[in-house]
């Protein structure tokens, strides 16, 4: 048997605090980044979920399915977008597989602590890079938290 950390709900919030940040340096000529971050357990259930002003309410489904995909394959998303619409286009069935919303598009990262998945971070509503970007700095405020 063995014991496992598991993210809680402060975690999840620290975490899209740091997204936030990320957003509101990752701006264009209108403002701050518009978009949606979510924050899955290891299971790809919704810990959390804020929607940035201006942002579009197709980014909130979006950022929750990008978390799903990375924590259940706890892998990052967009070299999953680049395969598929590469060498690996089989593996757009993942989302089917795992029956519930999930998508192989940038922006949704890994938390991954000691070589385990925890869940995953997901952000939605700019271009994949910035949307890249933003989930980078969030996934990174995984190392501020762990034990």
């Amino acid at each position: 048997m063995q014991a496992t950390h598991q993210l809680d709900l402060g975690d999840g919030r620290q975490i899209v605090a740091a997204a936030h940040g990320a957003a509101n340096a990752h701006g264009d000529t209108s403002g701050a980044a518009r978009v949606s971050i979510a924050v899955v357990d290891a299971g790809g259930h919704l810990l959390t979920l804020d929607r940035r002003d201006g942002a579009s309410a197709a980014s909130a489904e979006t950022a929750i399915a990008k978390a799903r995909m990375a924590a259940l394959n706890g892998k990052p998303t967009a070299p999953q977008e680049q395969a598929i619409n590469g060498e690996r286009p089989a593996l757009a069935q993942l989302a089917g597989i795992f029956g519930q919303p999930a998508v192989a598009m940038a922006g949704g990262i890994p938390l991954i602590h000691n070589g385990h998945c925890l869940g995953a971070v997901g952000v939605s509503g700019m271009t994949p890079s910035t949307d890249l970007a933003i989930a980078e700095a969030a996934a990174a405020a995984l190392t501020e938290l762990a034990p």
